[in-house]
């Protein structure tokens, strides 16, 4: 589903030194994430549907790290009512495999659409700093909650769009971003074992420091978009690994409320999730 994500839970120079070349953008970037932080806490856990700030770079390096709502709104949205009623749920991930697509065929309609992600993927791509994301997987009819992070630790470098929605009736606007998915691969696959999507299980597109450079700073040249499809790669299972958690929401009424604890990345074992015994006892993940 890859709509539940972590971060800033460690040390704000952690992320600071991925992106500042000098000691002086080092300060810079660890101050703005600091303030973020004083003002919302770390993010254990947070959903696509909440539309909360995420931490992102641009290709305007000189604003540093920005806090864009999850979820890209369109421009042909009229205002935030239109929004809320209609496209809420709509246009938190975008695929690579369409993402360049000028225009994408809507089987509902039998006809092509503007694709509203194509000219963010053409001049508006951002990288998301992330330090892990949230998966279910299923045994029989009982759901469990993973959560995916790269083995050594370190912040997790995403591909997303971005683009500044104002609206049409109201004062207001907003800069918003959605992330960019991939196919899954075997480990993420494993985990999504039962994907809502007739293309199979998905992951969020993963970038190393190369990959992210040539993404965010890349040609906006449609006639070179091969460059910028070819940097989004299925990012390979033996750099990450999954683990169970606890349940991420809680019921209340009729709204599930999403938890964010420090005790939503902590590792649960669930028997049913092993199998042997003993000293022979094996995870299946």
């Amino acid at each position: 589903m890859c709509y539940n994500l972590r971060y800033l839970t460690k040390k704000q120079r952690d992320y600071a030194v991925k992106f500042g070349e000098s000691q002086e953008e080092i300060d810079k970037l660890e101050k703005q994430l600091e303030i973020f932080n004083q003002q919302n806490g770390p993010v254990y856990h947070t959903t696509a549907f909440d539309h909360w700030p995420i931490p992102v770079i641009t290709s305007n390096r000189s604003k540093g790290f920005q806090f864009f709502n999850w979820g890209l709104i369109p421009g042909f949205v009229q205002d935030t009512h239109q929004y809320e009623t209609k496209y809420t749920s709509r246009y938190l991930n975008a695929r690579i495999e369409s993402l360049f697509d000028e225009t994408q065929y809507n089987e509902k309609f039998k006809k092509n659409f503007d694709n509203p992600f194509y000219s963010s993927a053409l001049k508006r791509r951002c990288v998301i700093v992330a330090d892990g994301y949230y998966d279910w997987h299923w045994q029989g009819k009982t759901s469990y909650n993973f959560h995916i992070q790269l083995k050594s630790e370190e912040p997790m470098l995403l591909a997303g769009i971005w683009r500044t929605w104002e609206s049409k009736n109201e004062d207001i606007q907003r800069d918003t971003v959605a992330i960019v998915t991939t196919d899954a691969n075997p480990l993420c696959r494993k985990v999504h074992n039962r994907p809502k999507a007739s293309e199979g299980p998905r992951q969020l597109a993963i970038l190393d420091d190369e990959s992210a450079a040539v993404w965010l700073n890349g040609s906006d040249n449609a006639d070179e978009i091969d460059e910028l499809k070819s940097c989004i790669k299925i990012y390979p299972e033996e750099k990450m690994k999954a683990y169970p958690v606890k349940k991420l929401f809680v019921q209340e009424g009729r709204s599930r409320i999403p938890l964010n604890d420090i005790d939503c990345i902590k590792e649960v074992h669930y028997p049913e999730l092993s199998f042997g015994s003993g000293q022979d006892q094996m995870s299946l993940f």
